[in-house]
């Protein structure tokens, strides 16, 4: 793709940093608004993104013009949940009895498709693409803001009136402005392991998700079925540290439990000799904090902007939402009402999921046990999900049916003289 010379660029409303999910759609909405738009990424499209690529069906409501069709691997009817590769239990994600036009499911991606589709989608609309562009720095001043660029070896600079970060946890533009200090990361690793479907193996299907809450502690594995391949992995989301990739043992922990999922599938070891193991740091929610500079020049979406839910771990959908959230800001003229827009959608549910969190990820077999093996789990996991179900009142509920569950089994133990 051809690029301008730096000193050739015009001046922009708004750029982009990041052509993620949530930074393609913040440049997708912004441009349709008419404002004249820069979408810059560090890499060549379509690039390689790590993610397990899960979407609720309500997504669909955010993507413009783009058929789900046209990036959807296939969807997912079921889950599996195991203890230990134990006491499985699989569960459809409709109730018994769902009209066929109320069918949920999930919708399973391939982040370089469905990210790439996105782009076009925004350049459809008007943004300029910059691939193959670094960000380095940015400085803020009353006329607007300069961002330095690298493209290869060569450094230069746009200019503009306000920026988007969505570059990412590890990305640069909050630091730039003092936002996201000290956030809290969790990590992921995960393999692709190619494969082909077969009628003849029963736990491998296309429509079937996996997960395991016993094999990790403080986390969880998983098997997320694609077109041509497998998605397994495995996440450590509330270790020791603040931030888990400090962990020395996180790693090796996170390994071996990708190692035990695949085997327990009959997943032969040398399946997964030899294949890239792709980590990616999780920046969870840590309770409200301001996603936008003072002078409101920068606007943080996506990972950028910690919006990781705390209990399961996702970020795509809520990414994709910011990324609309923080344009229509700009839209209105009103870039400092940012973070309460983002707050306003997310906030109370996140702050609900980081409690129950912290209750499930501590006593993680009695929540297997009580609440995620029942028959109703699965539907509900999926509400959440979309944000169909809320996460205020259902945490109570939760904590009630684990309590409960809790003195069942200490009755019984006292009762038969089996010890915990």
């Amino acid at each position: 793709m051809q690029q301008a010379a730096f000193e050739q660029r015009p001046r922009y409303d708004l750029v982009v940093v990041g052509a993620g999910p949530a930074g393609a759609t913040a440049a997708a909405v912004a441009a349709r608004g008419g404002l004249r738009v820069a979408l810059l990424e560090k890499y060549s499209l379509p690039r390689h993104k790590p993610c397990g690529g899960g979407l609720p069906l309500p997504v669909q409501r955010e993507l413009l013009d783009l058929a789900p069709e046209a990036v959807v691997d296939g969807r997912v009817r079921s889950m599996r949940h195991s203890w230990g590769f134990q006491r499985a239990v699989e569960a459809p994600i409709d109730p018994p009895g769902t009209p066929p036009q109320q069918s949920r499911g999930l919708l399973m991606v391939q982040r370089p498709c469905f990210d790439h589709a996105l782009v076009r989608q925004a350049q459809a609309a008007g943004a300029e693409l910059l691939e193959g562009h670094a960000f380095v720095g940015l400085e803020r001043a009353a006329g607007g803001v300069t961002l330095q660029v690298r493209r290869r070896a060569v450094a230069g600079t746009l200019l503009a009136d306000a920026v988007i970060g969505a570059d990412g946890a590890a990305g640069g533009v909050a630091a730039c402005v003092g936002l996201r200090r000290s956030p809290r990361i969790a990590l992921a690793i995960e393999l692709e392991v190619p494969h082909r479907w077969d009628p003849a193996e029963p736990l491998l299907r296309p429509d079937l998700l996996h997960l395991d809450y016993g094999t990790l502690r403080r986390g969880y594995a998983w098997l997320f079925p694609k077109a041509d391949h497998l998605n397994i992995g495995a996440g450590l989301f509330h270790g020791r540290l603040r931030d888990v990739r400090r962990d020395p043992s996180a790693r090796e922990r996170i390994r071996t439990a990708i190692a035990a999922t695949a085997a327990s599938l009959g997943i032969a070891e040398e399946r997964l000799t030899g294949l890239r193991a792709h980590a990616h740091p999780l920046p969870f929610w840590d309770g409200p904090e301001p996603l936008h500079s003072a002078d409101g020049r920068v606007l943080l979406v996506g990972d950028a902007a910690g919006l990781i839910n705390p209990l399961f771990g996702d970020g795509l959908f809520h990414a994709i939402r910011s990324g609309r959230l923080a344009a229509e800001a700009l839209l209105a003229g009103d870039p400092t009402s940012h973070t309460a827009r983002v707050h306003g959608l997310l906030a109370d549910d996140f702050e609900a999921a980081r409690r129950l969190a912290r209750v499930f990820y501590a006593i993680p077999r009695l929540a297997f046990r009580h609440a995620i093996s029942q028959p109703r789990a699965t539907p509900v996991a999926v509400g959440l999900l979309g944000g169909e179900v809320s996460f205020q009142g259902l945490g109570r509920r939760a904590l009630r049916r684990v309590a409960a569950g809790l003195v069942h089994d200490l009755g019984w133990r006292v009762a038969t003289g089996n010890q915990p």
